[in-house]
């Protein structure tokens, strides 16, 4: 909040916080965000969609007890 007051600007204050805690820059072009996409979903394997599956029936099993009065 400090730095965006102090730049006045969004993109500052996002190439700071990435500076900070040293994360992967935003894609060049519209190429290199297509490579990254691909590359990700590469890594994707079956034991991953089933914990993310397991994760959302979890959820959504909570909504249901709660009556959809803790979603998070």
């Amino acid at each position: 909040m400090l730095e965006y007051h102090t730049s006045k600007s969004v993109v500052n204050v996002q190439c700071a916080f990435r500076a900070k805690v040293r994360k992967v820059p935003l894609p060049r072009d519209l190429a290199d965000l297509k490579a990254r996409i691909i590359a990700a979903l590469k890594n994707i394997d079956a034991p991953m969609l089933m914990r993310v599956w397991q994760e959302l029936e979890y959820r959504i099993d909570v909504c249901h007890v709660n009556r959809g009065s803790q979603m998070e």
